[in-house]
């Protein structure tokens, strides 16, 4: 089973986040939450915003690479919106890690100071159309990752896997959350081969 680092979005570590980290427990999972807000949470995506502007990027990225040495064995990361920067960021320099999933959000690999690892299995998960998190911005990191799994979701909500939030849509979460779960699957078993591009 996986050793998961969980990031989470600009609302914080919400119970719905944390509910999600519940349930990959359940599966058998190790799950770790850092949290960059320090158990803050906001009711709306631009008060988020401000208070991840006010911690500054690098402080937010401190928080992932302090965490990914703070649990060596950890292997897998999630990112959530705010929080693919860090489980990008991790996935990029840290040894050992086996898969990365982002939901929300994308980078080019080089403007987090690296390629992408080579054959390091990736999914990304994106509303479609997403303010937050465009289709140029997931092509960006395609491009340095082409074996990516993508997974587009139409007419919804930047945030629509978490049910604490007005984005939620339960179709949506659950067909997230399946291919999460058959990701870390074939992780397990040594198979995270490269899937179809769905964009």
């Amino acid at each position: 089973m996986a050793e998961i680092l969980l990031f989470h979005h600009a609302r914080g570590l919400t119970e719905g986040l944390c509910a999600f980290a519940d349930r990959l427990r359940a599966d058998g999972h190790t799950v770790y939450t850092p949290d960059a807000y320090a158990g803050r949470v906001f009711d709306n995506d631009e008060d988020g915003v401000r208070h991840a502007e006010t911690i500054g990027h690098d402080a937010v990225a401190h928080v992932g690479m302090r965490a990914a040495r703070k649990h060596p064995a950890a292997d897998v990361v999630i990112g959530f919106s705010l929080g693919t920067m860090q489980a990008q960021l991790v996935a990029q320099h840290r040894r050992g890690i086996r898969g990365c999933v982002l939901m929300g959000g994308a980078m080019p690999p080089e403007h987090l100071g690296s390629a992408w690892p080579a054959h390091l299995p990736l999914q990304i998960h994106v509303a479609d159309p997403d303010d937050w998190c465009t289709t140029d911005d997931v092509e960006t990191l395609r491009r340095g990752a082409p074996h990516a799994e993508v997974f587009t979701y139409p007419h919804r909500g930047h945030l629509f896997v978490d049910p604490t939030l007005a984005d939620y849509d339960a179709d949506a979460a659950d067909a997230f959350e399946e291919r999460v779960a058959d990701f870390l699957a074939r992780i397990d078993a040594g198979r995270a081969e490269p899937a179809r591009v769905t964009l």
